[in-house]
């Protein structure tokens, strides 16, 4: 009876853990955005939901490998099972950036293809016709109109794409934490062999050297299965990402020839 409440407080613990550590990052992000006049939107209740998800199974993989399986054989094994833990953590802070900028970019793309017919949330396309507007009112002739207005959408795009572009390279770190596991599984099955001996039950040392080398290919598995579809996620984001930068563009170049 105690070790299920130990268990269900630990998983609440991290789930509570979990919510409020993206909810945090959901602030950041607000206060990022509303220098652009951007709405919040459902961003901090989506953090609180995936935050808590990962949390609550980091708590439960915890509560699992304390409590069910098979007593590590040391620290080592306890480090291996921590890459677990890690590559949730990477993920879910990943995840919850992507499905940040992609609500961004749905409403970018419902903007651009309304247009001015009817009235609109704040969005950066809203941002880029008021700016647009304002240098054809400056009067700037046409190749310094296009250089600042290029500037423009430098500044613009970079609200989203500077965010993906910094979400891809911290995502390439996401399978190290696999290769963690990987490693401290190979040394626990290097570390049977080194206690081999013509004395030793060798059932017991193939036991323990299978071990290392499920936790090597699990962890590591654990990682590329984090990794491949948000990697497939960020890039086509970027694909929105570029089709927006060309409707600006296309935005200039309509209004000069108008």
């Amino acid at each position: 009876m105690l070790e299920i409440i130990v268990a269900v407080l630990l998983s609440v613990s991290s789930a509570v853990i979990g919510a409020m550590s993206l909810m945090q990052r959901a602030e950041t992000l607000g206060k990022e955005d509303g220098h652009y006049g951007l709405v919040r939107g459902n961003a901090t209740t989506i953090a609180a939901i995936v935050g808590g998800a990962a949390g609550l199974g980091v708590g439960v993989l915890f509560v699992y490998f304390y409590f069910k399986a098979a007593p590590a054989s040391g620290w080592i094994e306890w480090v291996g099972r921590g890459s677990y833990a890690l590559v949730i953590a990477a993920f879910s802070g990943h995840l919850f950036s992507l499905i940040h900028i992609w609500m961004r970019l749905l409403d970018e793309h419902e903007d651009l293809r309304d247009g001015d017919a009817k009235a609109q949330k704040p969005t950066l396309t809203v941002r880029r016709r008021s700016d647009l507007k304002s240098l054809q009112e400056a009067g700037y002739d046409a190749t310094e109109l296009r250089s600042r207005d290029d500037e423009v959408i430098e500044e613009l795009i970079g609200v989203v794409g500077d965010r993906l572009i910094a979400g891809q390279r911290s995502l390439s770190r996401l399978p190290f934490y696999g290769y963690l596991g990987t490693v401290c599984g190979i040394l626990l099955m290097a570390d049977e062999l080194t206690n081999l001996s013509e004395a030793t039950e060798s059932f017991k040392v193939l036991r323990d050297m299978a071990g290392g080398l499920v936790l090597a290919f699990q962890t590591t598995l654990a990682a590329l299965l984090a990794y491949l579809p948000l990697r497939k996620g960020f890039d086509a984001m970027m694909s929105k990402v570029a089709q927006v930068e060309r409707a600006w563009i296309a935005m200039r170049d309509v209004n000069a020839t108008g």
